[in-house]
């Protein structure tokens, strides 16, 4: 008999590199637990990408491809997957990004509504990493504000998904900037939600300077993080400090950013995306 499914791993997609989008779907089929994985694609995405998920899904069959809802952005095609997920617990992994064979299974023990990991950011190609960030659960207990933790937890891994939905799941009025990774876990942790840190490298992020939601331009993510911090119920004066902190991450791979903490991208037509970045 097949294993037992033990986590639903959600990835939203619009267009990505086939060779990135087969790393990260194969990731999540490769885990040492055994894994429902669902691509919520768009119909903009495009044949090639088609192409690789069905010829992954014709040998695979915890692997499903299905088309977000019409009218569904970003927000709603992660919302999408995790509705559809039968597992109490469910994941979410950007197409460029890619997990460790173990995390789903290091990650499972904990019974806490968001699980969240260390990551790592590694060069286009993969295989130079180029920083790191760690998950220290002593650093958190630090904190005094949701605000600190929910920045602090950033791509967190594994969620209860019981516990996600009924935060409303990612927010599609928040926009592109922080959805995710921000916003809902901070909705989360005013709705009293528990964390466990586990501090390992599980989760890769491929930092690079094609088109991704961090590379859109200053301004559009300043308003998306605007209105993020206005739903919260942030003092303006907090909000503009925080605006300040936060906006020299926008615009450039995290990486540029690191080697030059004064980088501030200026907007300009030349740096802005024409559309929804890819996912």
């Amino acid at each position: 008999m097949p294993p037992e499914i033990q986590a639903t791993l959600v990835l939203p997609l619009l267009s990505q590199r086939d060779e990135w989008l087969r790393q990260a779907v194969e990731s999540c089929l490769r885990q040492t637990v055994a894994c429902a994985v669902l691509v919520i694609t768009s119909p903009r995405t495009p044949e090639g990408n088609l192409r690789t998920l069905a010829e992954l899904a014709a040998r695979e069959p915890n692997l499903r491809i299905i088309e977000r809802p019409p009218g569904a952005a970003f927000a709603g095609a992660i919302n999408h997957g995790f509705r559809l997920a039968r597992t109490e617990r469910v994941g979410l992994l950007l197409t460029d990004d890619w997990l460790e064979p173990t995390t789903v299974e290091k990650c499972l023990p904990f019974t806490a509504d968001i699980v969240a990991t260390a990551r790592a950011g590694h060069d286009a190609n993969g295989r130079q990493t180029l920083w790191r960030t760690a998950a220290d659960a002593q650093r958190y207990a630090r904190f005094t504000t949701d605000q600190e933790r929910a920045s602090y937890i950033g791509h967190f891994f594994l969620m209860r998904r019981e516990a996600m939905l009924a935060a409303g799941g990612v927010d599609p009025d928040i926009g592109l900037t922080g959805a995710d990774d921000y916003d809902l876990p901070w909705t989360m942790l005013e709705r009293g939600a528990t964390v466990h840190l586990v501090n390992e490298e599980l989760y890769h992020v491929r930092d690079h300077a094609d088109e991704r939601l961090t590379l859109r331009d200053q301004e559009s993510q300043i308003r998306d993080l605007r209105r993020l911090l206005a739903k919260h119920g942030v003092d303006p004066q907090e909000i503009e400090r925080l605006v300040v902190a936060k906006k020299k991450w926008y615009g450039a791979p995290v990486h540029q950013v690191i080697a030059n903490p004064g980088w501030y991208l200026a907007s300009s037509p030349a740096n802005a995306s024409s559309g929804e970045p890819s996912e």
